[in-house]
């Protein structure tokens, strides 16, 4: 399941040596049921403040975040049907894998014999199947990012928010991981909004790329139009 997201004058300010200062200014976008969206910025450009905001990590100081017709602007973070991978993965170092994919699943009270059953759809899922036994510190980079991506698909979210998720990883696990995210977003059809500073990433996975600067939004386009303008800076 899919759902769009509207996001409406959203702006988040902060002070700073007790003068104003807006780290996200008047965004307005819209984002399509099944999108696969990028928002593409160099550090602090305002694309994981906005991510954040989405989530409900944070309130925006002004404006409303819609999710479908439902206003989420003030509704906590864990209760919007969102996902949020992290860049750093976020893993449970004391736990085997399979109870770090079932802990959401296990907040929510749902029954053993579903959980076993989800988990296991979801470790499948991300190719790793035969690591349900195993701890964090017994996988690779690589291993573990599929981890927290597990652990997000395996609440079958609405909405599925990355931030940085590969930048941990060497060049050679970023490409084949990119190709994992891209195979699972066209398996699921969901949502999918993700946030990199790395422009090859950005090109070769969107489906659309919001190009962040200064807090604003400087363009939102197709990654073919999006390359020819970066080509022409």
């Amino acid at each position: 399941m899919s759902v769009s997201l509207t996001l409406k004058n959203i702006s988040r300010s902060y002070i700073k040596d007790n003068e104003k200062f807006f780290a996200v200014q008047n965004v307005n976008l819209e984002v399509k049921p099944g999108e696969f969206l990028t928002f593409l910025g160099p550090s602090g450009c305002g694309k994981t403040t906005t991510l954040r905001m989405i989530a409900g990590f944070e309130t925006p100081t002004e404006g409303q975040i819609l999710l479908g017709d439902k206003d989420v602007t003030k509704i906590p973070a864990n209760e919007r049907g969102m996902g949020f991978v992290f860049q750093n993965y976020a893993l449970f170092p004391h736990m085997k894998i399979f109870d770090n994919v079932a802990y959401g699943l296990r907040i929510r009270k749902e029954s053993s014999d579903l959980i076993t059953q989800k988990v296991k759809e979801a470790l499948a899922m991300v190719g790793l199947e035969k690591a349900e036994h195993r701890y964090p510190n017994q996988l690779s980079g690589g291993e573990q990012q599929r981890v927290a991506l597990a652990r997000v698909l395996v609440l079958r979210p609405q909405l599925i928010l990355m931030d940085e998720p590969l930048s941990n990883l060497d060049a050679n696990l970023r490409v084949q991981m990119r190709s994992e995210i891209k195979r699972l977003h066209q398996k699921l059809q969901t949502t999918f909004i993700y946030v990199t500073h790395d422009q090859t990433e950005a090109l070769t996975m969107g489906d659309r790329i919001v190009v962040l600067d200064k807090g604003k939004i400087q363009q939102a386009d197709s990654p073919e139009v999006i390359y020819l303008s970066l080509i022409h800076i």
